[in-house]
């Protein structure tokens, strides 16, 4: 296998001890050969012990690096990752997840064989961080298309698809000399922004359902309505920043489903039509919900999730829905 490219594998991290030795041995794990491939963990100066696990990995593998990132901002990480990068392919990995063991592999074998396709990505699956009937719910919902939209990484593809995003990427090191960097602006939304500039620059993503990781979602209720936020308000206050819009189809749907229901509600009191479209409105969604949560039980063979599922449904969607509208309206939107 010496012929294969020299690959950067750039990892953005701040404060992941709870995951990061594990991490760290999954990827060492690879069957990508160790001399052919070099490790950028860049660090947003974590304190909580992450730095540590780090460098004692670091002291065995001398193709791992550690590199500073202050301010711990993802699109700075994933920037001064390429700059340091000596690969011809790069690859980001995030901390929250598992690879398999050909994951490495497979991700530049599919970017080789495909001429066409600048970055190449695979299925994420979704497993609790913490084994509980929420956490279990939250997971699920992740790889649904009722939950989540119609994110092809979330929900998988019967084969090789052109997409828009996919999760992590594995890129040519050319796209960053003909495309840029990620925008430092965008906290939030910079994978997506990038695979746009991507794609409108005549380059494509392609999604091979043959390589698959597994990513910890969310257990937390209170984390899981939060992080919900951001997801809703970041590809709005990002095309707000850019001066384009970034985002698809999937990205509006909640912001309509909350506001016809904020002015049904409002209208409410004052015409019956308003009541009837509101409550028929509310019952279609109810419906909806409930069917999803009955097929999905069904598959996991998880009763809970009859009960839990429509719950973290409506939370998504409602807590997405008004994230997204913040972004809409939030004057700190303008790039600055």
């Amino acid at each position: 296998m010496t012929d294969l490219p020299y690959l950067t594998v750039i990892v953005p991290c701040w404060n992941e001890g709870r995951f990061v030795d594990a991490f760290l041995d999954s990827v060492k794990a690879q069957s990508y050969p160790a001399d052919r491939m070099e490790i950028l963990f860049v660090d947003g100066l974590s304190n909580d012990g992450t730095r540590t696990i780090v460098r004692e990995h670091a002291l065995r593998e001398p193709n791992l690096r550690l590199l500073d990132n202050p301010g711990h901002s993802k699109p700075a990480a994933l920037n001064r990752g390429i700059s340091e990068a000596r690969g011809d392919v790069i690859i980001r990995l995030d901390v929250h997840a598992e690879y398999e063991s050909n994951y490495l592999l497979k991700c530049v074998h599919g970017l080789l064989s495909n001429p066409q396709a600048d970055n190449v990505g695979g299925i994420r699956r979704s497993l609790p961080r913490d084994d509980t009937a929420l956490g279990r719910a939250i997971a699920v919902s992740a790889t649904d298309t009722f939950g989540a939209g119609g994110a092809r990484y979330r929900t998988g593809v019967g084969g090789p698809q052109w997409v828009d995003t996919v999760f992590g990427g594995c890129y040519r090191r050319s796209v960053f000399d003909r495309v840029g960097l990620f925008d430092e602006h965008l906290a939030r939304a910079q994978d997506r922004e990038f695979n746009q500039r991507l794609r409108a620059s005549g380059g494509k993503v392609l999604l091979l359902p043959d390589i698959t990781s597994t990513y910890y979602a969310r257990s937390d209720f209170r984390e899981y309505c939060s992080w919900t936020f951001e997801e809703g308000y970041w590809p709005f206050r990002a095309s707000r920043a850019v001066g384009r819009w970034i985002g698809s189809f999937r990205n509006v749907v909640p912001v309509g489903f909350v506001a016809s229901l904020t002015v049904g509600a409002l209208a409410a009191p004052r015409s019956r039509a308003a009541r009837w479209a509101t409550a028929g409105a509310l019952g279609l969604y109810g419906a909806a919900a409930l069917t999803s949560a009955g097929r999905l039980a069904w598959r996991h063979r998880d009763p809970a999730l009859l009960v839990t599922l429509p719950i973290v449904f409506a939370t998504t969607h409602v807590v997405y829905g008004v994230g997204s509208i913040w972004g809409v309206l939030d004057p700190a939107a303008r790039r600055g």
